[in-house]
């Protein structure tokens, strides 16, 4: 697997810092954003790309993450209903790779397909969805008081979400994980699409099927971990308590170990701090 990482800055050294370990076959690459070490399981043909706020596994034939890592801490998170939000691409990747974002502010967005023309009839990494379809996997508003917000904008970022569900239970869940930040001082996540697959992620030549079924966020502290699935079709009002499922289940879906590197045992016990006490 091939990492991309931008370099250290006074803010990544504090909320992001990056160690590499060599070892007799290669490095060790601990990030900071990834509790203990980053998810493993993504296929080869996948690289991670870290910026200063959140690391993701990207697809190289769709240029969509299949999962991004992320760290809310106390002193980053802000306001960010005035933040400009125009989807980029990111400069890490190759031009040739990602979404054509031309339609970005219109109707569509589409993937750009890099292979031949010739065989698009039977390919499955190239589509359409409606532009307002489309969220953060590291929501704004957990790092609207860094000075690296616009990198949220990045197409790494990306996920096709229905509008519903964006703006409904996922939004609300992203609310309370920025609250309890801000009385933990330290919360970590990971999240990303789950899609109809038959074959774990791992096991898959290009780890991409179409549009995601449904997605995952999980939250966790060294200790304790709270983890949700959304149906993809979830109604605007549906509750994200009522979303609630379980680290071994996303696990399973995903083909991901999300935290490989963790010794300790971990409690399904943070959810009662994210206000899901009733359920």
């Amino acid at each position: 697997m091939k990492y991309i990482i931008k370099s250290l800055t006074r803010w990544v050294s504090f909320a992001a810092f990056l160690q590499i370990s060599p070892t007799g076959h290669g490095q060790i690459v601990h990030i900071a954003h990834c509790m203990a070490d980053c998810p493993s399981g993504a296929p080869p043909n996948h690289e991670t790309v870290v910026h200063h706020l959140y690391v993701a596994s990207v697809n190289l034939e769709t240029g969509l993450p299949d999962w991004v890592a992320y760290r809310v801490l106390r002193d980053s998170i802000g306001v960010a209903s005035l933040l400009p939000r125009v989807w980029q691409q990111d400069q890490l990747l190759p031009e040739n790779m990602g979404m054509d974002l031309r339609d970005s502010q219109g109707s569509r967005v589409t993937q750009v397909d890099p292979s031949a023309q010739s065989d698009r009839s039977y390919r499955i990494n190239e589509y359409v969805f409606e532009s307002k379809d489309r969220g953060r996997l590291t929501p704004m508003s957990s790092f609207a008081a860094t000075p690296y917000w616009e990198e949220l904008n990045n197409t790494t970022n990306m996920a096709p979400m229905p509008g519903q569900l964006r703006t409904g239970s996922w939004a609300r869940l992203e609310q309370a994980i920025n609250e309890l930040a801000s009385t933990q001082g330290e919360l970590y996540v990971i999240s990303g699409p789950l899609y109809e697959i038959s074959e774990p992620l791992g096991l898959r030549s290009t780890g991409f099927s179409g549009q995601p079924s449904a997605y995952f966020k999980v939250v966790a502290t060294q200790k304790r971990h709270a983890a949700f699935i959304f149906d993809s079709e979830l109604g605007l009002s549906e509750r994200y308590c009522s979303q609630q499922n379980t680290l071994q289940r996303i696990e399973e879906l995903s083909g991901l170990k999300l935290f490989p590197g963790l010794q300790q045992t971990n409690r399904q016990d943070l959810a009662i701090e994210l206000r899901c006490s009733g359920n």
